[in-house]
């Protein structure tokens, strides 16, 4: 895999060629645009931490790509224990989505990532906290469901959004949505007090997605925590 930085008087072009097939799925998961046969991102040039942010970039991205596959272990453990004791303290408003919000109860889903919400206000904190570690830039994201996204690179993948949009919820609340930050439960994880959505709602985003496998386990978790 090949990586360039190509950078113009506006923006920087993260630029993925010689890639196998299992990285080029994983570059499609990450929305990357295919330009003839190259892959890109393009960010603001004027990006907080720019020269950080392609270093890391170049060091971990192939890794981060091999691991969204499956080919490599992922330690999601190890990233969100090192975001949240990073993040301890500072006040920064955080909350847990995605699959590891179903782990931490204890159900066994295998996530790819760790997918985080924080508030829009926190983003330079974030950006601050995080200059050393972050592998695509925390930015605007120009009308897409959340106000600001990016990625860390924390041992495994950690997705950075902000502010969810109300789209999300249609045509009905999921775990990731604006009504899941109005309803969060808390858990005790590894030391840490973390804020997740209710399980109903992660059911509801699965089952969206189709993800038969994940549901059955929230399902079976449910039916044995009522019974």
């Amino acid at each position: 895999m090949k990586i360039d930085f190509l950078t113009t008087e506006d923006t920087v072009t993260f630029q993925v060629t010689d890639y196998s097939s299992p990285i080029e799925d994983a570059l499609r998961l990450c929305y990357y645009e295919k330009v003839g046969d190259a892959y890109v991102k393009r960010f603001p040039v004027d990006t907080p931490y720019l020269d950080k942010i392609k270093a890391h970039y170049a060091l971990y991205a192939e890794e981060m790509f091999l691991q969204i596959v499956y080919l490599r272990p992922i330690p999601w453990e190890q990233g969100l224990l090192t975001f949240a004791d990073r993040v301890a303290g500072t006040g920064v408003d955080w909350w847990l989505t995605g699959s590891c919000a179903a782990c931490v109860r204890g159900i066994p889903l295998k996530p790819h990532d760790v997918d985080i919400m924080v508030d829009a206000r926190n983003i330079g904190l974030l950006r601050e906290l995080f200059q050393d570690d972050t592998i695509e830039p925390i930015v605007d994201s120009s009308g897409w469901v959340t106000k600001d996204f990016g990625v860390l690179f924390l041992g495994c993948r950690v997705d950075i959004a902000s502010d969810p949009q109300p789209i999300l919820d249609q045509p009905e609340p999921v775990d990731c949505g604006p009504y899941a930050k109005t309803v969060l439960e808390t858990v005790s994880w590894r030391g840490h007090q973390l804020r997740i959505p209710p399980i109903e709602l992660q059911l509801n985003a699965n089952r969206r997605r189709q993800r038969v496998e994940r549901v059955r386990l929230i399902e079976e978790y449910m039916q044995a925590r009522n019974s």
